[in-house]
């Protein structure tokens, strides 16, 4: 652009128009993309509602101020944080549960009805502490 003191009031005026224009452009994009996003996250709040109450995230009491907080990023940020301390029955059970090795196990401690009982058979954990020593099992 040149000096706006040698410019006339007319090309001035059209300077104007021309950079108001850009500018409603601009905004009319920006607003017509932010909708889009707004729109794909309507459309997925329904989905994520339902895997929550499925999980046992939220109690189903709790789905339509669910779908709201959704709606907020920053709700749903603070809502994502505290999901992430969450456990629900299924996975604080398998907490602390031995998994035999089924293809391997000579004998199960997990299947015998007589806890504690003093057995000869070699358990798979007795195996493997063995074998991660270098020794050789013990023969009954």
């Amino acid at each position: 652009m040149s000096d706006t003191s040698s410019r006339t009031l007319a090309e001035k005026v059209v300077d104007h128009i021309q950079l108001t224009d850009t500018a409603l452009e601009k905004a009319a994009k920006a607003e017509t993309e932010a909708a889009e996003k707004q729109a794909a996250v309507e459309a997925l709040i329904p989905s994520v509602v339902d895997v929550m109450v499925q999980h046992e995230r939220i109690l189903p009491t709790q789905k339509e101020k669910l779908a709201e907080m959704l709606r907020d990023p920053v709700k749903t940020l603070e809502l994502l944080a505290k999901t992430a301390e969450h456990r629900n029955a299924d996975e604080v059970a398998k907490i602390g549960q031995g998994m035999p090795n089924e293809k391997t196990a000579s004998y199960n401690s997990l299947s015998n009805p007589h806890v504690g009982a003093k057995t000869t058979q070699l358990a798979e954990s007795e195996r493997r502490l063995f074998a991660g020593l270098g020794l050789a099992p013990p023969t009954a």
